[in-house]
């Protein structure tokens, strides 16, 4: 059947409304309920896509509670039509308040102290600055420092950087294949990277270096051991 020749709808019909609203007394609902209104439990919705789920007990009651106006708050008995004021209770006691504000003021000290008192090592390194700030204070308001904070203050080595860590000889292998060591072009934070073999052989060759000099110097000691002995027979058959 074609769409034009179908039967007219009949008197009073009206186009349903989507989605049905139960609190519209002119909206009549069908007995079985418009279809974009109730999924299956278990089935996917059309238009979200989600599983449809019963409407729970405290679903309900939520909505009966909207459709009543009904607010879970005691009427006043001073002022009629409004409300008492509910007083917020604490039930935090005193060891977990002070428990909470002994572990924030240790955690904000420790900090402090780190960042601007403690002196970590002689590099110019990143809470540097604000350790300055700190002596430039102490001596604006106490006129002078030790010799220690003197020199951390105004004699510093800005050039001076933390000693680099060697690295392991399966990352270095790898950096080689990569082409990343000894090229001009490349990564220059692990092209000027070392090696652990750099430092076994720098150890071996400066051991090498250290055994020669004790060796001469042992031949040295020798020689005027001997020299010392030889002088001695000397001066004694002469005086003989």
């Amino acid at each position: 059947m074609d769409d034009f020749e179908r039967r007219p709808n009949p008197p009073g019909w009206v186009p349903p409304k989507a989605p049905y609203n139960p609190y519209d007394p002119s909206d009549l609902r069908p007995a079985k309920g418009y279809p974009s209104e109730f999924s299956a439990p278990g089935k996917l919705k059309e238009n979200s896509g989600t599983l449809a789920q019963d409407v729970g007990d405290f679903s309900k009651l939520r909505i009966d509670m909207k459709r009543l106006e009904y607010f879970p708050r005691p009427a006043s008995e001073l002022y009629p039509g409004r409300y008492k004021v509910l007083r917020r209770v604490n039930y935090t006691n005193k060891f977990e308040r002070g428990a909470r504000l002994t572990g924030i003021s240790l955690m904000v000290g420790f900090t402090v102290l780190g960042v601007f008192f403690f002196r970590w090592n002689d590099y110019d390194h990143v809470l540097a600055p604000f350790r300055r700030m700190q002596l430039r204070a102490k001596e604006w308001i106490m006129g002078e420092l030790n010799d220690q904070d003197y020199r951390d203050l105004y004699y510093y080595d800005q050039a001076r950087t933390i000693p680099q860590k060697p690295l392991p000889s399966i990352v270095y292998e790898k950096n080689q294949e990569n082409d990343l060591v000894h090229v001009q072009d490349g990564n220059e934070f692990v092209k000027d990277r070392f090696g652990v073999k750099h430092v076994v052989q720098a150890e071996k060759v400066r051991q090498n270096r250290e055994e020669t000099l004790m060796r001469a110097l042992d031949t040295a000691q020798s020689e005027l051991e001997k020299r010392q002995e030889a002088a001695e027979k000397k001066k004694w058959w002469k005086w003989s």
